[in-house]
């Protein structure tokens, strides 16, 4: 395929993910492409790329770019193609280890002007020439950007590619300028493909030499010693050791939440917001399928998908089961009942914004709140769960010091019957490399610091 129109296809989807406020990009992005059968491997991969680059660098590409329109006094596009130009042309390029060139080059089989390409398509879609010398000067405005003053919030969101309110949500809470565009740096570039050994009696060593085998490159995870990083994408869901069970997809950062929880092979569990039950599967893993767990989740499909998940990996101590649909009478009788209660909440999301970069579009101040209510929500209602002497331990997939320090902190406020309850105990247990401090309770994972997703972990225990 030409590359004009490749281009004008990410064009297309990109429209399609602005007006969408709910549907996630990548089932938007899968939908246009499945429904195009013409679109070939090499021209899908290079449209969901450029795509999801143009996403993460948003509000920085179309900032340089009407910025350059407006001064040479040239019809500006829409926001989508404006944000693609400066996004292909400038700002991936330069902070977020993206070639376009490869990818066109790639799909047309055949070297390719991106230059040529853009002026084609901008002038079909506007009727209008682009500036000469117009890749140039996108690159001196996003070099005059990255050297303004970042003490400006509006600045650092640029600088950040991040938005003005999540920047000084992040500063109010003391995030320190350069950590925060560093935070917004880091989330520029995909995320790795991370997964996990499920069965309890599996080696990871011997995984790896099964992918070795078979010419698929891989190595341990840095800190969990139950994953394992492909060094390129693979059709997963077609490998057998993924249709067999014995490998899941699972981000470090998740994995992590379990050994957190550090749960005994005989303890009885509750896992409330346990969704597609990732960290379910894992915790039952941990205590070699010999405790009793409890998965609930609001979201009947979420649960059926986990029942599912359940018939490929036969754990037998796994319950499911739909808390808020029984009784008081029904509830009241779990009241301390459980060793420990995991607490994955619904959150913002901010922690994936790598894999969802949507998101930080999407969200404003006002769902947030809304979020944060419900998080407290759940603390309270769960909470009295846990036997004296048992574990809470909340998590979220959230960068944001609202939905977790924040919460924490006003939680153990009000319910005095709980006290931090350190992490290192935890991870020296199972051999994580992660250093933390001897009394710490919290962590927040970031992707600049750990490679990870953005989670968040917080261990009580009750008096």
């Amino acid at each position: 395929m030409n590359p004009q129109s490749l281009l004008g296809h990410c064009a297309e989807v990109l429209t399609q993910i602005e007006r969408s406020r709910s549907t996630p990009a990548d089932a938007l992005v899968s939908h246009y492409t499945r429904s195009r059968k013409y679109l070939g491997a090499k021209e899908r991969r290079a449209l969901s790329e450029i795509v999801f680059t143009t996403l993460r660098t948003k509000n920085t590409a179309e900032h340089i770019t009407v910025s350059l329109l407006e001064q040479s006094h040239v019809p500006l596009p829409a926001p989508a193609l404006a944000a693609l130009i400066g996004a292909t042309a400038a700002v991936g390029p330069q902070w977020a280890d993206f070639d376009p060139n490869a990818l066109l080059d790639a799909a047309a089989n055949s070297p390719t002007s991106l230059t040529d390409a853009f002026a084609h398509l901008y002038h079909a879609r506007t009727q209008a020439a682009l500036p000469d010398n117009w890749p140039e000067h996108l690159l001196r405005l996003l070099a005059d950007l990255d050297a303004a003053d970042e003490r400006s919030t509006s600045n650092l969101a640029l600088a950040s590619c991040l938005p003005p309110w999540i920047v000084e949500h992040l500063q109010q809470q003391g995030r320190t300028t350069a950590a925060i565009k560093e935070l917004g740096r880091a989330l520029l570039r995909p995320a790795p493909v991370t997964l996990r050994i499920a069965p309890p009696m599996v080696e990871r060593q011997a995984v790896l030499e099964s992918l070795e085998r078979e010419g698929i490159a891989a190595h341990p995870t840095l800190y969990s010693p139950d994953g394992v990083v492909l060094e390129r994408r693979v059709q997963l869901l077609e490998h057998p050791l993924y249709r067999n069970g014995i490998l899941e997809v699972q981000d470090e950062g998740s994995q992590l939440i379990s050994f957190a929880l550090n749960p005994e092979p005989e303890w009885r569990i509750l896992d409330a917001c346990a969704g597609a039950g990732g960290k379910t599967l894992h915790i039952a893993r941990l205590q070699n399928d010999r405790g009793s767990i409890v998965a609930s989740d609001v979201d009947p499909a979420r649960l059926q998908n986990l029942r599912r998940r359940l018939r490929r990996h036969r754990f037998r101590s796994i319950q499911v089961e739909m808390l808020p649909r029984l009784s008081p009478a029904e509830q009241r009788t779990l009241i301390a009942r459980f060793d420990a209660v995991l607490l994955d909440v619904p959150c913002s999301g901010t922690g994936t914004l790598r894999r969802a970069p949507e998101i930080k579009w999407r969200l404003g101040p006002r769902q947030l709140e809304r979020i944060i209510a419900k998080q407290e929500r759940i603390l309270h209602t769960y909470a009295p769960y846990v036997r004296p002497g048992g574990v809470l331990l909340y998590a979220t997939c959230s960068i944001l010091p609202g939905e977790n320090e924040c919460i924490i902190e006003r939680f153990l406020d009000h319910h005095p019957d709980f006290v931090p309850d350190r992490l290192a105990p935890s991870f020296a247990r199972w051999g994580i490399g992660l250093v933390v401090e001897s009394t710490q309770w919290q962590l927040q994972l970031l992707p600049n610091v750990h490679g990870t997703d953005g989670f968040f972990i917080a261990r009580l225990r009750r008096r």
